[in-house]
């Protein structure tokens, strides 16, 4: 039995003459008739009864014809789910991120992806742009939302979105009521900053800034979070520097800067294996540049 056989078969059956179903299929009459046969002798009964003016569905035809719809149902359902895993459309993914890109870009990538691709199950992970390049080298994590990373062996750097640096001091600073300031005008006070093991290239930046600004860096106390590092400013521990998007976590008693500084932005990017064959992993990292143009 061929699957052709099988849709010969249908045919004949919803238009109970040969003539309309060879037409419908666009094969030959003769063609048609002989497929049917072989069906017929395949299965060993048959389906059609056959006069020279009406065709009739015999009670094996109407039995076979019942199971012959679900099989070409399963059969288009295989075709098109095999095309949407090819293209990125069906399958999983784990996303990797560092906490900052929680703040804008998550939200909307989630739910775009959950609109666009409700074949595709994404697994979130938060972690440190470091932990992400070990977990897309171990295979834990298809993708990820980093910042500042340089090029590496083996994984693909592509930045998504350069971000302005913000300086964040207390509503009782006195550069409280400036709208933008260079970073030299941090330099009277302590800078709280994010552990430097979890975030190296930020704490680079900071050196960057300082050292073009011909500054030196006095660190109060850290925070792990930046919530809690908003908090530690507010409480007149001292002044932190922080992407843009930060902003948008709101807090009383802080108040944020433009820093005219040259090297004052960061870079949000997508990380990936350059032997990651993974469509759904292709298809996400297009999500997110489409979302952040």
């Amino acid at each position: 039995m061929e699957l052709r056989q099988i849709q010969y078969a249908v045919a004949v059956a919803e238009e109970l003459h040969f003539g309309r179903a060879a037409e419908r299929l666009l094969v030959a009459q003769p063609s048609l008739s002989r497929q049917i046969r072989e069906l017929e002798r395949d299965l060993g009964v048959e389906l059609f009864q056959r006069t020279s003016r009406h065709v009739r569905l015999t009670a094996a035809g109407a039995a076979f014809l019942d199971e012959a719809r679900r099989i070409l149902a399963a059969v288009d359902a295989g075709r098109e789910a095999a095309v949407d895993a090819a293209a990125g459309r069906r399958g999983a993914v784990a996303l990797g991120f560092v906490a900052s890109a929680a703040i804008q870009i998550l939200p909307h990538l989630v739910r775009r992806q959950s609109r666009a691709r409700p074949g595709v199950r994404l697994t979130l992970k938060e972690m440190t742009t470091e932990e992400q390049v070990a977990a897309l080298n171990d295979g834990a994590i298809d993708i990820g939302l980093s910042r500042d990373l340089e090029p590496q062996e083996g994984i693909s750097v592509s930045t998504v979105v350069r971000e302005p640096l913000l300086a964040v001091v207390p509503t009782s600073h006195p550069l409280h009521q400036r709208r933008a300031v260079d970073f030299r005008d941090l330099a009277e006070s302590p800078l709280v900053p994010l552990p430097r093991r979890r975030v190296p290239r930020a704490w680079d930046r900071l050196v960057v800034l300082a050292h073009d600004s011909g500054t030196r860096l006095r660190f109060a106390q850290e925070a792990n979070q930046f919530a809690t590092l908003l908090a530690l400013v507010a409480a007149e521990v001292g002044v932190a520097v922080v992407p843009a998007s930060v902003r948008a976590l709101r807090h009383d008693g802080v108040h944020y800067l433009r820093l005219r500084d040259k090297g004052a932005w960061t870079d949000v990017c997508t990380v990936v294996r350059e032997d990651n064959a993974s469509p759904t992993a292709r298809d996400l990292q297009t999500v997110v540049q489409e979302l952040t143009q």
